[in-house]
């Protein structure tokens, strides 16, 4: 039976409608996240409320055939603001709106500087961070790191970063004898005008765009964006590699005591006017992000358009510096408001978070921060910023009074690994909840000829339906009598790399590649071969059956799971059982 989303939604409702007997109809059906904070409702009613508003909201089969149209035209007008945008609006200030908007200005115009007033952004320091995107880069065949740096041409929007780029890997022996052979096959520079304009999935309704960087532009913007993110840290304690795990905490604060609000933020990377950054940042650190980005994207149709914001996603410095920009701005107002800066530096949570445009303020500096937000030339998006009332959003956590009730997003189901997936995060949400979704869990198993591939409940979504151990074991064929230990079978992804274990170049040669014994050194060391092996980015992924061992099967380790105290408890029970039927059994 193929899916229908249809069915699925049917039979959703029909699991939820034991909880959500109260909620009037014409409420079921709006998607707006304040109505999950609507008076009277319990958690339980609200965690519902938010599964059936979620589920299909992201569902790529059945992608509207305007969903890229709608993308590119919500492109198209963000470009369209920032070119624009003229100066920041001052018009009517407040005297403590002057105050906030003075603070930003120096906060952020004093992050470029050393204490002792010297520049720290120069070459030497960007070219420690030189490295290369996991994707697709302009004018390369390959996305793999021995592809883009040893054997493909170097395509830029100027030779001056080529120039940069030779200057600086000669520094060091091996960069520098991989350039002299892929200049020696390719050249040395490839001139492109700017970057390419594609579509990723991210809703039924309308795409995410993205742009693929010419590779040099690639190369110094990661650098860039790797100092960035160091200076980020050392000046504002923010670390962007657990700073979403503070934002959610003080999310669940705000949702529990009202003392923090949540912002978000529309479209806010394609919002950075370049405008806006000439009147605000020295003229040193602009010359940088000038020489770095693509001043032009190539559209889909072959038309190429000037980009009037700085960057958009797929520039390796975007999310960096548009935290730095918006935590200049928290800080401005908090400093303009006399409240308490305490920096979310180590393991302090610190009085206020910001991850990319999650932001995250006290209550009292809610309204400032949303107005000097809207007079530097970005839009809140109101349904998903929130002060008042119960509910919380920030960085995938959804909290209603202390509680996470986030639902659940289903992308696809066109794999038994996607139908895999939604089962065993259903059943999650099932029991944290305390809610049997038994119709729609039993409907995804008859998709597609599924069969019961029993697993532990440590493994990944994918590998198969996750059980307790004792409505698993009659389905174990083969068991390990040493120390209790359980063998199962689980689906693994398959890795498809290129791999040089036979010496020669006779592997890269089927591939089109050049053979760069100094470039495949020089992989390894940078982590990017593996066992002998060209790590690639696989688009479809595929997956093969395979054995493996449990040595403990009813385990979760607390601290990594889903899965709470209590919903722990309704997993090792029937709960699960009831979800997945009699249909499963063997």
């Amino acid at each position: 039976m193929d899916p229908c989303s249809d069915a699925l939604y049917y039979y959703l409702c029909s699991d939820l409608s034991c909880v959500l007997p109260s909620v009037p109809y014409s409420k079921l059906f709006e998607r707006k996240a304040q109505d999950l904070g609507w008076p009277g409702m319990e958690r339980r009613q609200v965690a519902a409320l938010a599964l059936r508003n979620s589920l299909l909201k992201k569902f790529e089969d059945e992608k509207t055939v305007d969903a890229d149209e709608a993308a590119l035209a919500k492109f198209l007008a963000c470009n369209s603001h920032c070119e624009n945008f003229r100066s920041i609006d001052t018009a009517q200030l407040t005297e403590i709106q002057a105050i906030a908007l003075g603070e930003f200005r120096k906060c952020i115009y004093d992050f470029w500087f050393q204490p002792n007033g010297d520049y720290w952004l120069d070459p030497e320091r960007i070219s420690q961070g030189f490295a290369v995107g996991p994707g697709a880069s302009v004018g390369v065949s390959g996305d793999s790191f021995y592809h883009k740096i040893a054997a493909s041409r170097m395509t830029g929007t100027s030779s001056s970063l080529y120039s940069l780029y030779k200057r600086e890997v000669a520094k060091y022996p091996l960069w520098d004898e991989t350039e002299k052979i892929r200049f020696d096959h390719f050249g040395g520079f490839q001139a492109v005008q700017g970057g390419r304009l594609s579509f990723v999935p991210k809703s039924r309704d309308i795409s995410r765009t993205i742009c693929t960087e010419p590779l040099l532009n690639m190369i110094v913007q990661k650098g860039l964006g790797r100092l960035f993110e160091s200076t980020l840290e050392s000046r504002f304690g923010i670390n962007l590699a657990d700073q979403q795990d503070k934002n959610r905490r003080l999310a669940r604060i705000g949702s529990k005591c009202g003392a923090f609000g949540t912002i978000d933020l529309s479209s806010a990377s394609d919002t950075v006017s370049l405008n806006l950054l000439r009147e605000i940042l020295p003229s040193y650190v602009l010359s940088w992000l000038l020489e770095s980005r693509s001043g032009f994207v190539q559209l889909p149709n072959g038309e190429s358009r000037k980009l009037h914001m700085v960057s958009s996603m797929g520039n390796a410095f975007t999310f960096p510096l548009q935290t730095i920009l918006f935590c200049s701005v928290v800080i401005g107002v908090y400093r303009a408001l006399n409240l308490e800066l305490v920096y979310p530096r180590g393991l302090s949570r610190g009085t206020f978070g910001v991850f990319g445009d999650d932001i995250i303020v006290r209550r009292e500096a809610y309204d400032l921060v949303v107005n000097i937000l809207s007079r530097l030339g970005f839009f809140v998006n109101q349904d998903k910023s929130f002060n008042v009332g119960p509910f919380r959003e920030s960085c995938g956590a959804d909290f209603w009074a202390g509680y996470n009730v986030r639902g659940i997003y289903c992308r696809s189901l066109k794999t038994k690994q996607d139908v895999f997936s939604l089962i065993n995060r259903l059943n999650v949400w099932s029991c944290n909840h305390g809610v049997l979704l038994d119709q729609t869990i039993q409907y995804l198993s008859g998709l597609r000829g599924m069969k019961f591939i029993p697993v532990p409940p440590y493994e990944a979504d994918v590998a198969g339906v996750k059980v307790p151990f004792w409505l698993a074991s009659p389905s174990l064929s083969r068991r390990e009598p040493h120390f209790q230990s359980v063998m199962y079978s689980r689906y693994t992804p398959i890795k498809e790399p290129i791999s040089l274990l036979n010496v020669g170049s006779r592997p890269l040669v089927r591939q089109g590649l050049i053979n760069n014994s100094p470039g495949i050194l020089l992989a390894a060391i940078s982590g990017n071969l593996r066992n002998g092996e060209i790590l690639l980015r696989q688009h479809f992924t595929k997956y093969l059956k395979r054995f493996a061992v449990a040595p403990c099967w009813d385990y979760i380790d607390p601290c990594h799971s889903e899965l709470t105290s209590g919903g722990w408890q309704r997993f090792k029970s029937a709960f699960v059982s009831v979800n997945l039927g009699s249909g499963w059994r063997l």
